[in-house]
């Protein structure tokens, strides 16, 4: 339990009581109205902002080699950066956060996200990978407006803070018109989520952009990258979602690639799904790069994933999408064997869970048992499990980072990085009583023990509750957006 901004203790599990909103699972803390009105960058609104943050007497896990868990520490968070870690710090003016009976870690670094869908979930659980093509890239995307994006964006990301991400890859792939990706770009904002926009191609034509496509990527990117990213030290980065050779000419690749490259900014495709032979094409066209995301993987060759560890690439598995829609198996392993960047993702919000202790969790048991499945056979016991719960959390913050390129600002609870922190109870019944920090935050919680999240140092979630009235007064136009989409795909 956390101190309210005015000192007292409001307790999440008696907050209902008291009249907070809820969407999905959303705890809103009370709050006045809010025009939703891009007139102003105010994406920050609602985040309880103070120049100064003291988290106190918490169980640290900073997934810091030199660190490692602290007990009974506190972070104090000055001007959005983690300032110092240790003990009894003194910090008279601070905004204290009591995270005794807690466990603090890196906020979660969600590598693989279709934000969007979010208006559009529990639509797809029992679709292949083919399907999903033909009915959201072919049918639903088409249908969504700029406000539908806005309001799949905002909500979507709201709902990762909530799940304790603080920083998301969002691979936006219904840039149908620049006013869709600006509106996007805005509910990121709106949200006070840290995030890397991959702007990808438009959603209103799957033949024309996802069959063997001979359109190059949309030159809009270059608008965004001049107008909404002039800073690579904001919040929101940009990034080029490209088609790679799964799905689009040799001319194509060469040129989406190439224009990344003239922009600066990294460049992330899906791959591998559909079969191997993606990244030898990149390799036989001189483009590999440690500035590639290379997303599912699951049917690349041995050589392939050495071709994208070589060249300093990050491999993003999204697990439940992949197990349910026929990919083949989480890559993982794989990836981490070649030396590859391993990251952990969502991907689909419209038929997986949409938080990162989940998919997590779940990268790390399939790739655990697929580790244990010669000594099966053999029928044989092992001896060791082949990845740790340490490593698993490394996944979802550090390596997350790094494959995003911003291992440099945050992933870790080092002084220096930038405050994107997440509080996890350990007083709940599914979490006490806690022997081991990381056991229990890879293996017994969920998003029911976020308790604190900060993003830049802006507290985004406090006592269970989110701190957002622009998604908090406009719930019911997520809802009516969605069935609206539903209804015009006539699915």
């Amino acid at each position: 339990m956390a101190n309210d901004a005015d000192g007292t203790e409001v307790s999440r599990r008696n907050y209902l009581k008291l009249g907070g909103a809820t969407l999905a699972g959303v705890s809103f803390a009370s709050v006045g109205s809010a025009v939703m009105d891009r007139g102003s960058d105010d994406g920050d609104e609602g985040a309880q902002a103070s120049n100064t943050v003291l988290i106190q007497d918490g169980t640290v896990v900073t997934v810091d080699p030199e660190r490692g868990v602290l007990d009974e520490a506190d972070i104090l968070v000055r001007d959005g950066e983690i300032d110092a870690i240790g003990s009894d710090i003194d910090a008279p003016a601070a905004d204290v956060v009591d995270a005794s009976d807690s466990i603090v870690v890196p906020g979660f670094v969600n590598a693989h996200l279709h934000t969007w869908e979010s208006g559009v979930r529990g639509v797809a659980g029992n679709w292949t990978f083919l399907e999903y093509l033909e009915k959201m890239l072919g049918e639903i995307s088409s249908h969504y407006r700029p406000e539908d994006a806005y309001l799949g964006n905002l909500f979507g990301a709201v709902q990762q803070l909530n799940a304790g991400t603080t920083t998301v890859l969002d691979w936006f792939h219904i840039a149908n018109t620049p006013d869709h990706t600006d509106r996007a770009i805005d509910g990121l904002a709106d949200a006070g989520i840290r995030s890397l926009f991959v702007h990808g191609p438009p959603g209103d034509d799957s033949a024309t952009w996802w069959s063997n496509s001979d359109e190059p990527h949309p030159d809009d990117i270059r608008r965004l990258h001049e107008e909404r990213f002039p800073s690579e030290d904001g919040l929101l980065t940009l990034g080029m979602g490209i088609r790679g050779p799964d799905y689009s000419t040799d001319e194509v690749v060469t040129q989406d690639i190439e224009l990344a490259r003239e922009i600066g900014i990294p460049a992330s495709m899906h791959i591998g799904s559909l079969g191997p032979g993606g990244v030898s094409k990149l390799d036989e066209l001189g483009l590999l790069g440690d500035d590639l995301n290379y997303v599912h993987a699951n049917r690349l060759t041995e050589e392939e994933f050495q071709l994208i560890g070589e060249s300093g690439g990050s491999v993003s598995t999204t697990p439940e999408v992949e197990l349910q829609m026929g990919m083949g198996m989480p890559a993982l392993g794989d990836a981490i064997d070649a030396g590859a960047i391993p990251s952990v993702g969502v991907d689909i919000v419209s038929n997986v869970s949409d938080d990162m202790f989940t998919q997590n969790r779940m990268a790390l048991q399939v790739q655990r048992g697929l580790d244990n499945q010669p000594t099966v056979e053999a029928n044989e016991q092992i001896q060791d499990v082949s990845l740790t719960a340490h490593r698993a959390l490394e996944f979802a913050t550090i390596e997350g980072a790094r494959a995003l390129g911003l291992d440099d600002e945050i992933g870790s609870l080092t002084p220096g990085k930038r405050a994107d922190i997440t509080v996890i109870d350990t007083d709940d019944l599914n979490t006490a009583a806690s022997h081991n920090p990381v056991e229990t935050v890879v293996f017994q919680s969920g998003i029911e023990n976020v308790d604190t999240v900060l993003v830049d140092g802006n507290v985004v979630k406090r006592n269970g509750l989110i701190h957002n009235p622009t998604a908090q007064n406009h719930l019911d136009r997520l809802e009516a957006s969605g069935r609206r989409i539903m209804r015009e795909s006539d699915l």
